[in-house]
């Protein structure tokens, strides 16, 4: 994990590296803006200057990393980074009155990155850091100038480091849940982007092969006739004959396997090649394509008149969501899946029906997000098979819902 780049952080060096540039500008501004107007010693002030140096330092290493040709920062680095700010900002404020340094609440900066941006494990590494911090803060300090401190009562200090500890936590758990959502979305898209890629390069190869049947037809014409002339000439048969029979065989082979190529469109996988096809035969297919590989389970379909008369457009999308479907209802079925064909005036429908357990409550209520599993008894399960393909549906100008029907029911909606 430490030397990889974590495929969920997009921070840009370039980026970073201003960031960090604005923060040492801002801090020295403040610096320059209490020497000249308030009363405060020498030391102090050499110090936070010192201290606000060393965040010049970490622009000159992020400036060293955008130079090596790193221009996204890992996970480790950050969670450096972020390390040394935390111990940066909890020394200035501990040189310049504390607890009671109106600046005290921008030591939440880093949290919230790191909640954001981080693994559980580095973040909690994060809060602890500046648990600690802010311990030591309240414990540790330089007073302000007398002409600036506030007149502030132990309670009240005491509040103010209570209400860091749980503004920290807090802000922590907020952030880290909603990314991690952020992030799994992310993960679902890239798996069905990935899925329809591999989906679009079988379309690529399926039309290789169309040409290649084409192709091969007339060498293959050629060779059989002169297998045909070897054939008939006695000679050559007496002393080659084995030979050419197995020639004739391998030859048929190839022929056998052309013509089930180019004059067999009913496979038993649904074909990439296809473009059009009515609702019911389409629902047909659907069957066909799973027939005699899950022999437990009785795969049938049932349609109206009017899905007879609608012809759709078979799509790689399409093609991955109804195997997705399917495959799902096959997972839970006890006995039979049902694919259903209708048709109105204004809608087709395409519902595949289940007699398994049905679908989860929570699963209803959460249908389309990433992460929540469709059965509740099936155990650790991702859930991402019916959100990538609630995705591709939309794409494809059609709806889907679940709900539960003596089992469990998807049912796919499209205008007419």
């Amino acid at each position: 994990m430490d030397n990889k780049k974590n495929k969920f952080l997009f921070v840009n060096s370039s980026d970073f590296l201003l960031i960090r540039l604005i923060a040492f500008v801002g801090q020295g501004v403040t610096l320059a803006v209490s020497q000249y107007f308030f009363d405060i010693t020498d030391f102090v002030t050499y110090s936070s200057w010192a201290i606000a140096l060393l965040l010049l330092l970490s622009v000159g290493l992020a400036y060293y990393l955008l130079n090596r040709g790193d221009k996204i920062l890992s996970e480790r680095q950050i969670f450096l980074f972020l390390c040394f700010d935390i111990l940066q900002i909890s020394l200035l404020i501990g040189l310049n009155g504390g607890y009671t340094n109106p600046f005290i609440f921008i030591i939440l900066a880093p949290i919230a990155i790191a909640a954001s941006y981080l693994t559980i494990e580095r973040v909690l590494v994060i809060l602890s850091l500046s648990l600690v911090c802010f311990a030591l803060i309240f414990n540790f300090y330089i007073d302000l100038p007398l002409a600036v401190r506030p007149d502030i009562n132990i309670n009240y200090s005491l509040a103010i480091m209570i209400s860091l500890f749980i503004s920290s936590i807090f802000l922590v758990f907020y952030l880290y849940y909603f990314s991690m959502n952020y992030k799994s979305t992310q993960t679902a898209y890239e798996l069905a982007s990935k899925q329809l890629q591999n989906e679009r390069e079988l379309l690529k190869v399926g039309g290789l092969a169309a040409a290649a049947v084409h192709e091969l037809g007339t060498p293959l014409n050629t060779i059989n006739l002169i297998v045909g002339d070897l054939d008939h000439d006695k000679d050559l048969k007496q002393k080659y004959g084995e030979d050419i029979e197995t020639l004739k065989i391998e030859l048929d082979r190839c022929k056998a396997i052309l013509k089930e190529l180019s004059t067999n469109p009913e496979s038993k996988e649904i074909s990439s090649e296809i473009s059009n096809m009515s609702l019911d035969a389409y629902a047909q297919s659907l069957c066909d394509q799973f027939l005699g590989n899950y022999r437990s389970i009785n795969l049938d379909y049932r349609s109206d008149e009017k899905s007879k008369s609608i012809n759709i457009q078979i799509t790689p999308e399409l093609n991955i969501a109804m195997n997705n479907i399917i495959k799902n209802a096959i997972s839970f079925a006890y006995n039979e899946i049902l694919v259903i064909a209708e048709a109105t005036d204004k809608e087709y429908f395409i519902k595949i029906r289940d007699d398994g357990p049905g679908f989860d409550k929570k699963f209803i209520a959460n249908f389309g997000k990433p992460f929540y599993s469709s059965r509740p008894e099936k155990g650790v399960n991702m859930g991402l098979g019916l959100f990538i393909t609630k995705q591709m549906i939309e794409n494809l100008n059609g709806e889907i819902s679940v709900q539960n029907n003596n089992g469990a029911e998807v049912i796919l909606t499209w205008q007419i």
